[in-house]
């Protein structure tokens, strides 16, 4: 009896490559692969990468280069590089890692094992236009109380540091009634908690309906039998309606979070980024997202952008300050060649970058402590991700605080009600409450 060939997939990146990942791992499933975690042992190795910035890139190409160590050792295993990375260098990586069997585009992920007989190395679509569907099997990786859940690909707004429109290609919104439809199989298939992920959330619907259309997609999903919790990552503020911030008190299931990028509050920063609003436009979305009750903000911001000046970092500084974000990233800016910021004049230098990022993560810590604090001896619900880890709704999985749950264990995916102990910067400490038991 012929044993099944093994393969195993190496995802990098966000969400929304997890979720190409899992319609991958569907695929190689149907066609009669054993899915294997170990890609040391594996005949097939197919890494799905990540080419956003720098760091994104090399790790990506250290993913490749471990994938090819072990082709070493075992000559019969091919290697694949799929996704992002292969999408915005293409021939390039053919010449750089020649033992690499076949690079593959976004496009064409979920036909890698029709491909494995493909004469050609390099199958990459100029322009790329996929956009998965309720009806292509997908296989989850994540627990399975929850999900993420693309609503839309690519994206159209341009923002003169990044590259995503040239890598993903332009906006493309899923249907209401197939995201619905996926929905519904997702929450049929146990899932409690969907997160909504695409490169631009809120401009959901501008390419397919007469304007935006994530309010009433909320609408829909937040009726849906069984859903627990409705996440929503990436709303970038150009885009953001009052009619979604609206859901967000009026929707019992829409978690009071969302996750907002900045990416800087000066106006001359904000123009040349192309960002398309003004720190007044800031200003007037907060007030009205804190004027929602217990409402938790998740931002990102950019420092060292091309001539950035002390004087506007101290002015991002004090905004965020005074703002008082519930959870903030922030990333050095990356200069990546083809991006119009790239030829920018007064490039910021490297050292400057990182002690300025040093002293707004130094500065954050102390908003984080003082934002948790708020819960000290709060009876709050918390849904659980490990036996002793859970989350509050203002905490998205896999980038947020945890929920650690003192002296007792529990099924994840269980919903209790538990007091908080302790708070830290990032995670609190709680005991279930005595109506659990």
């Amino acid at each position: 009896m012929a044993v099944a060939p093994s393969a195993s997939v190496i995802a990098l990146g966000c969400p929304k490559n997890r979720v190409d990942s899992e319609y991958l791992l569907a695929s190689l499933g149907l066609a009669g692969f054993t899915l294997d975690s170990d890609p040391d042992s594996a005949d097939v190795i197919v890494v799905t990468t990540c080419g956003f910035i720098r760091s994104a890139v090399e790790e990506s190409e250290a993913a490749v280069r471990q994938a090819l160590a072990v082709k070493r050792r075992r000559p019969t295993t091919r290697v694949i590089v799929a996704g992002c990375l292969v999408q915005r260098y293409g021939q390039a990586l053919v010449r750089r890692f020649p033992g690499v069997d076949l690079f593959v585009g976004i496009d064409r992920l979920p036909d890698i094992p029709a491909m494995l007989g493909y004469e050609g190395r390099i199958a990459v679509s100029p322009r790329p236009s996929r956009l998965g569907c309720s009806r292509s099997p997908r296989l989850l990786s994540t627990p399975p109380h929850y999900a993420y859940m693309t609503i839309a690909d690519g994206c159209d707004n341009r923002c003169s540091y990044c590259l995503i429109p040239d890598i993903r290609g332009p906006l493309r919104s899923r249907p209401v009634p197939d995201v619905l439809a996926e929905a519904r199989l997702l929450v049929e298939a146990g899932v409690k908690e969907l997160v909504l992920v695409a490169q631009d959330t809120t401009a959901y619907g501008i390419d397919r309906y007469t304007g935006p259309a994530l309010p009433r997609l909320l609408d829909r999903l937040s009726a849906l039998p069984g859903l627990r919790w409705l996440r929503l990552m990436y709303a970038h503020p150009a885009h953001l309606q009052n009619g979604t911030i609206a859901r967000f008190a009026r929707l019992p299931n829409l978690c009071r979070y969302i996750d907002l990028p900045i990416q800087h509050v000066s106006d001359r920063i904000l123009t040349l980024m192309g960002r398309g609003y003004l720190r007044r436009d800031l200003e007037s979305m907060l007030g009205q997202l804190r004027s929602i009750e217990d409402m938790a903000i998740r931002t990102t911001v950019i420092v060292g952008f091309p001539g950035e000046t002390e004087a506007e970092f101290s002015e991002m500084l004090g905004f965020l300050r005074h703002a008082g974000f519930d959870r903030l990233g922030a990333y050095a800016y990356s200069r990546e060649r083809g991006s119009r910021a790239a030829s920018l004049p007064n490039q910021v230098p490297e050292p400057v970058k990182h002690e300025r990022l040093r002293r707004l993560m130094k500065m954050q810590e102390g908003i984080s402590r003082h934002r948790l604090r708020r819960l000290l001896g709060r009876r709050v619900s918390v849904q659980m991700d490990t036996p002793t880890t859970g989350r509050t709704e203002w905490d998205a999985p896999e980038i947020d605080g945890d929920v650690r749950i003192v002296g007792s264990s529990f099924v994840p995916g269980q919903m209790l009600e538990v007091r908080v102990t302790r708070t830290g910067t990032h995670d609190v400490w709680a005991e279930p409450d005595r109506k659990d038991g």
